[in-house]
């Protein structure tokens, strides 16, 4: 069988489970991407980098030292501009009169984030899941007759931790070959299990 990741199905946006557990993608609170621009998601991991010490004398290093952490993410544009999205990605609020109104302080979201690839011929479809991701957006683009405006969506996965604050796994990814057709997991339990 061929592994490859083809073309995105979906991206969702759930509240962070209880405990570092997976969420529902599905109900109140959830959010799904529509018009998301093409070839626009692309993953941004960096590794960690070292600060290697050196000593006049030895020719070895003395000792190496983190200067950074390792970071997993991704980006991702969609044009979709409407109400829903400025309201649970931009953190806009409507008023009486209907003005979608801005925040006067803009948070960070922090959220759960699951994409689902397409299948494809030999390539089944891939489910990803990231338990709490940070996610950044901005505006970006013109509103000129060459191209529509989008939100820009930086995604960063942020560490995964149980009830006792121990670090746990905060990314999963499963083959949907053997799911139903419709994408549907089946996964209704709200643990994400």
């Amino acid at each position: 069988m061929k592994t490859a990741a083809y073309g995105i199905s979906t991206v969702t946006l759930a509240p962070c489970g209880v405990n570092g557990a997976y969420p529902a993608f599905s109900g109140a609170g959830t959010f799904k991407f529509k018009a998301i621009v093409k070839d626009s998601l692309q993953f941004n991991d960096q590794a960690g980098s070292d600060n290697d010490i050196e000593v006049e004398d030895s020719d070895d290093i003395y000792a190496t030292l983190q200067s950074s952490a390792p970071t997993k993410g991704f980006t991702m544009d969609t044009y979709d501009m409407g109400k829903a999205a400025y309201l649970h990605l931009m953190q806009y609020t409507e008023n009486a009169e209907g003005w979608i109104e801005a925040p006067t302080q803009v948070n960070d979201l922090l959220e759960a984030v699951q994409i689902i690839t397409k299948a494809f011929d030999e390539f089944p479809a891939k489910q990803f899941e990231w338990a709490k991701m940070k996610i950044k957006v901005t505006r970006a683009g013109t509103l000129g007759k060459s191209g529509f405006p989008n939100l820009h969506l930086e995604f960063r996965e942020q560490m995964n931790a149980d009830k006792d604050g121990k670090p746990i796994s905060g990314h999963r990814w499963k083959d949907l070959s053997a799911a139903p057709a419709n994408g549907d997991t089946g996964d209704d339990t709200g643990d994400g299990n």
